[in-house]
């Protein structure tokens, strides 16, 4: 069975995350790069060491009034130290409440540039080596084959509740680009786990999706 993966402590209005930690693997906890600061952070923590959660951290863009979801033009530099900052925070978090930080998955735009942007992986890859080089970074499955890094260790992760043109998704804002029905992200989620064309490790089910929050719920009932 592939690992469930959810972006979580984004400060959402209603919060989701008490109802959807007990029904995942893996937390993406937001750095307070899109949403969240120290007092989210560690309220998640807390909730995925209690349930027994792979920790993740969900470093994003400096931009929490379009939640990291424009893409920014930074210096080599200025990214290494954004991603930085935000990763070793958030590491020193879990330190100090007795957990372990297993990867890194960026947020929104910055995810995006990573994919598509060889400069932008390479720094992000750069940051994160500097700060653990046991963490794990999620990537896109299917889009590139990334061969072996030296420096770093890929988990491949695809979307549940997101439209898909052949292995691309649709962009945010055209028609099918986010699934709003949980009967659809639950047929789409069991099509993917017999997806043989290409690697998959983690499925993403997004926490401010209503539907996908549901679609949860009736897998973890099933």
């Amino acid at each position: 069975m592939l690992m469930i993966n959810c972006d979580l402590g984004e400060c959402l209005i209603p919060n989701p995350d008490a109802e959807v930690m007990p029904r995942i693997d893996m937390a993406n906890i937001a750095c307070g790069g899109h949403a969240g600061d120290a007092e989210s952070m560690i309220k998640t923590l807390k909730l995925a060491i209690k349930n027994d959660v792979k920790i993740g951290a969900h470093p994003s863009y400096d931009d929490q009034a379009n939640f990291g979801r424009i893409s920014q033009q930074l210096s080599g530099d200025a990214l290494f130290d954004l991603v930085y900052s935000q990763v070793s925070h958030f590491q020193q978090l879990c330190h100090d409440h007795g957990a372990v930080l297993e990867y890194v998955k960026p947020h929104g735009a910055l995810y995006h540039d990573m994919m598509e942007k060889p400069f932008v992986l390479d720094v992000i890859i750069n940051a994160i080596s500097a700060i653990d080089q046991n963490l794990s970074l999620v990537i896109q499955a299917g889009l590139k084959n990334f061969g072996k890094n030296a420096n770093a260790t890929f988990l491949h992760e695809i979307y549940a509740d997101r439209g898909y043109q052949g292995v691309h998704m649709i962009p945010r804002g055209e028609q099918g680009a986010v699934l709003t029905n949980p009967k659809a992200i639950i047929k789409q989620y069991q099509q993917l786990l017999e997806e043989k064309s290409f690697k998959i490790d983690t499925i993403c089910f997004h926490s401010d999706n209503v539907a996908s929050v549901e679609a949860l719920k009736q897998l973890k009932n099933a």
